[in-house]
């Protein structure tokens, strides 16, 4: 086999394979042993028929694509080993003659693209000022007095923010439709929660009264027999439920937390919501630097990487729907869209991504940042033991992305440790 290599405009490689007479010859023969089965001639039992007589049968290039499969793949590997090419999707290939003396294909293949840095040191940037408002801790209190809060049972008419617990039974043209009854639901009044104008009706009432609420269904509602379409809910409150909330004072902090007094309490969490916010800052911040460091560095992406990355953004928002129950079908015809579009809404943030990759990727490799095998077996071991099973069980149970990320993600701190001490922040 012999080949020649050239480096196009785009960035891409084309390879010009050849194949001599005897290697060809010898696909062929290998393409015969390995699909011979598959032919039946009169006269033969299956796999017995001589291969001379196979092609007699079915026709001199039987054999060709098996052949040629097999072909490509054994020299493109071998060359790209050799000549150390990083190739990125799939490439593309072309059979440019097939003669007794041999075959020449030619293929032309993205490779991994060459990235310059720009400046990814001594950098500046600002990070956000940390404060905590007296508002911000009251709502806190606030959230947490709600939480603590109990319902208790009154006579009075029901008001917005009391919960009242009901039967319904809901009908159109005075017949009652599906998804439309319910026994024992408890509503808050003024939650949102049922359609427009139903909350409203029942406010006002007592424990005992029956109402008829009329309602007019939304035009964009799912069910299409309902949608734009008045009907009558016939209602029957049996409780009517108030909330009340707990005194904030020393007790109500002994009962919600660890602490003695409500300054105590307040102090807490004036500290945690700081803490919240510096973290968040610092996220922000790195996120700052590393758009900083992506944007100085220059890189010509191939076509190819960017399209794998978007297929798997919507490989991943398939799977994320598939956990919520959903699917991208449905999906995709309720956002009245289809999987090419909503693709193309997300080349851009595809781009950025591999950018960023590429970018990350030429750091570490100049700045000679690795980790070494222990440092995963630590890792490991410490996620087994969060996971409460042995080493051996988590690395059996696991998929081996798991424990790539877990690698992954030592070496991007690694990263990070490393532009954070060489920026300033």
């Amino acid at each position: 086999m012999e080949y020649t290599k050239e480096i196009l405009a785009d960035k891409k490689v084309k390879l010009t394979i050849k194949i001599t007479a005897e290697e060809w010859e010898s696909a062929l023969q290998k393409a015969y042993e390995e699909t011979k089965n598959k032919y039946r001639v009169q006269g033969f039992r299956a796999g017995k028929a001589p291969r001379r007589v196979i092609e007699r049968e079915y026709g001199d290039t039987v054999f060709y694509d098996e052949a040629l499969n097999d072909s490509f793949y054994k020299y493109y590997d071998e060359i790209i080993t050799k000549e150390k090419l990083e190739v990125v999707g799939n490439p593309n290939v072309s059979v440019d003659k097939i003669e007794t003396s041999g075959v020449t294909m030619t293929v032309t293949t993205a490779v991994y693209p060459e990235v310059t840095l720009g400046q990814y040191t001594g950098l500046e940037l600002e990070k956000q000022d940390i404060k905590v408002t007296a508002a911000e801790v009251n709502g806190e209190l606030k959230t947490m007095q709600e939480k603590a809060g109990r319902m208790v049972k009154v006579e009075r008419a029901a008001k917005n923010g009391d919960t009242v617990i009901i039967d319904f039974l809901g009908k159109k043209d005075g017949v009652a439709f599906n998804g439309g009854e319910a026994k024992g639901y408890e509503l808050v009044l003024g939650s949102g929660t049922f359609i427009p104008g139903f909350e409203d009706q029942l406010v006002g009432t007592k424990a005992g009264e029956d109402k008829n609420v009329v309602v007019t269904f939304p035009a964009e509602y799912p069910a299409e027999d309902l949608a734009g379409k008045e009907c009558v809910f016939e209602v029957k409150v049996h409780e009517v439920r108030e909330k009340v909330l707990p005194e904030l004072n020393d007790d109500f902090a002994k009962q919600v937390s660890e602490f003695d007094t409500l300054e105590e309490y307040k102090k807490s969490i004036k500290e945690e919501i700081k803490k919240q916010k510096e973290q968040k800052a610092e996220q922000e911040a790195e996120e700052k630097l590393l758009n900083m460091v992506t944007e100085n560095a220059k890189v010509d992406i191939p076509a190819e990487m960017i399209d794998e990355q978007a297929d798997a953004f919507i490989h991943d928002f398939e799977h994320r729907l598939a956990h919520q129950g959903l699917d991208l079908d449905g999906y995709l015809k309720y956002m009245n869209t289809t999987v090419e579009e909503l693709k193309k809404s997300r080349m851009e943030d595809a781009k950025k991504t591999v950018k960023t990759r590429l970018v990350l990727e030429a750091i570490l490799k100049k700045e000679n940042i690795t980790i070494e095998k222990q440092e995963v077996e630590d890792a490991i071991a410490k996620q087994a033991e969060f996971n409460g099973v042995s080493v051996e069980e988590f690395k059996k149970n696991v998929h081996d992305h798991v424990l790539n990320d877990i690698a992954n993600g030592i070496v991007m701190n690694k990263l990070f440790d490393f532009l954070k001490k060489n920026n300033k922040i």
